[in-house]
């Protein structure tokens, strides 16, 4: 095995290079594997074998530079792995159905006997693929399966953790896709909507680590499966599906999940009978929203049932005006005012869109995101219609205060001036700004560079170090390096773990790349053997440098 080789995260974020096919133009030749994998940028790798065991990992990405077994080596690993799984399967598959075809048909029928009292699994598949009727003892056993899946994985503690996670999620998968699906091509669809609802509601309620978002793939499957069984079904089922749904959005389901309830109520059920239920549901709901206190949440769950409802009035065929005056009445709702802004904007009525968006800025001053929206949004308009004066004003507010160091408005506000009027109107815009809020990415822009190193030098860590080295090194190099080493020295006097004994290690290499910088790390690494020389792990880690 090759996985002890990798972090337990590094491992986990190659799986997911792996899944989502960035591995690519894989190489085989004698003992040596070259492949690409794509994350940010084109990288690399490359992988030596022998007698079947690794002796050589690389990688051209940065994190491997520092000496660490990356993500790509680990995505190309699990690439290779499942190519010869495949190719295990196929010859596996080939030998039993030759074995099969051979065997006495009678001692085939008992040793099917056999498997079939003692694994409820294999007797639903069975009874599926005979296409026999489901009685409730079949739901029980079905039930019982996915029950047995979350006691496996979730234990004493009823927890998930992230390592059970990909296994726990891939079992619910294989019975949503295998079992649940052959009852919705066999046409048994009341029973696989009742199996589809019940995985549904206990993967949503199951406490997990959901860093690899495995809850939403089965909600997004059980969204699939949901849409197959409508397409399907009889206007009877589909009242009682719809009773099911509307009776799930009363804090039943988890908050997350009623998003994907919502969704198939509103983008289906389209005849006229459930239309009007869905006018009077949404009624009912904002009423209750504007019940409530006010915050951002519910102002914006309140927004997207009145849109909502607007989607269903216009898919209806209601009166034009009738719609119009509802937009109106809602107005005071951020995400409504939002949308009808675009609507005003769409129609040329700019002097109604400029009205809300200024109103929008005073109304929701308390909530910077949404003003900087309204303002970005009101900038662009004004250039779009002419209005220069009003543009270049809102442009200074963005740049001053809204969206403080956004490096492109600053570009876009630079365009007013000639190179001289900004020499002066830059200094306006640099006094506003703080370390904190992106003023190391203007200097750059300006090449102020000796304004730039005096705040990397006063930065914490090395984090803004790094971003701006190779514009700075060959004009400060020893200015970096005298960073590096007061970093790197500050860092040392803590005791730690290996990891934190690598990463020293790695930022001493960069150290070495500078002039002077081998003769620097040398007496550094010189007085460490013999101020920590009982720390064995960051022995151990310095001799690899």
């Amino acid at each position: 095995m090759w996985k002890h080789l990798f972090q337990d995260h590094i491992l986990g974020r190659g799986l997911d290079y792996f899944i989502r096919n960035l591995v690519e133009n894989v190489y085989v030749k004698d003992n040596i594997i070259e492949a690409t994998a794509y994350g940010t940028e084109e990288y690399k790798v490359e992988i030596v074998k022998k007698n079947d065991e690794i002796i050589e990992l690389s990688c051209n990405c940065p994190y491997a530079d520092g000496g660490n077994n990356c993500k790509h080596m680990a995505a190309v690993l699990f690439y290779l792995e499942d190519k010869e799984r495949a190719l295990k399967i196929e010859d596996i598959e080939t030998s039993i159905t030759k074995l099969v075809k051979e065997a006495d048909s009678v001692l085939v029928e008992d040793f099917l006997n056999d498997i079939l009292k003692n694994d409820e699994k294999l007797l639903n598949r069975f009874k599926s693929r005979l296409q026999c009727d489901i009685s409730p003892a079949d739901m029980k056993r079905y039930k019982n399966q996915v029950n047995s899946i979350f006691r496996r994985y979730a234990g004493h503690h009823d927890f998930v953790d992230y390592k059970n996670a990909w296994g726990f999620i891939s079992e619910l998968e294989e019975i949503l896709d295998n079992d649940i699906q052959a009852m919705v091509d066999n046409n048994q669809l009341e029973e696989a909507f009742e199996l589809t609802n019940y995985i549904f509601i206990k993967v949503g309620n199951q406490d997990m680590d959901d860093s690899d978002g495995g809850t939403g793939r089965v909600a997004n499957r059980c969204l699939e499966i949901w849409q197959e069984i409508l397409d399907k079904s009889s206007i009877e089922l589909k009242r009682k599906i719809y009773n099911w749904f509307t009776g799930h959005l009363n804090g039943s389901v988890i908050d997350y999940m009623e998003d994907y309830i919502e969704k198939i109520i509103f983008d289906d059920f389209k005849e006229d009978e459930f239309m009007e239920e869905k006018i009077n549901f949404l009624d009912n709901k904002i009423r209750e929203y504007k019940k409530q206190e006010n915050s951002l949440f519910n102002s914006y769950g309140l927004g997207e049932m009145i849109l909502r409802r607007i989607n269903i009035m216009e898919e209806m065929e209601v009166s034009q005006n009738i719609i119009e005056d509802y937009w109106k009445e809602n107005l005071e709702i951020n995400e409504v005012r939002k949308h009808y802004i675009d609507i005003c904007i769409n129609r040329k009525d700019y002097d109604m869109a400029i009205k809300l968006l200024r109103e929008g800025k005073d109304k929701e001053k308390d909530w910077p995101g949404i003003v900087t929206n309204y303002s970005l949004k009101l900038k662009d308009l004004y250039k779009q219609i002419g209005e220069q004066k009003l543009y270049e004003e809102e442009l200074w507010s963005l740049v001053l205060n809204y969206k403080a160091g956004d490096v492109e408005l600053y570009k876009e506000l630079k365009s007013f001036y000639t190179d001289k009027e900004w020499m002066e109107k830059r200094e306006i815009v640099f006094s506003k700004l703080s370390p904190y809020r992106g003023i190391d990415k203007l200097y750059e822009l300006e090449e102020l560079y000796d304004r730039l190193i005096n705040i990397i030098i006063n930065s914490n860590g090395l984090y803004m170090l790094i971003e701006y080295e190779k514009v700075l090194k060959d004009i400060y190099p020893k200015e970096l390096l005298d960073k590096y080493e007061n970093t790197v020295k500050a860092m040392a006097t803590n005791t730690s773990g290996r990891a934190h004994y690598r990463e020293i290690v790695s930022i001493l290499r960069r150290m070495k790349k500078y002039p002077e910088g081998k003769e620097k790390v040398s007496e550094i690494v010189s007085d460490w053997r013999l101020r920590y020389r009982n720390r064995p792990a960051m022995m151990d880690e310095l001799s690899k440098l």
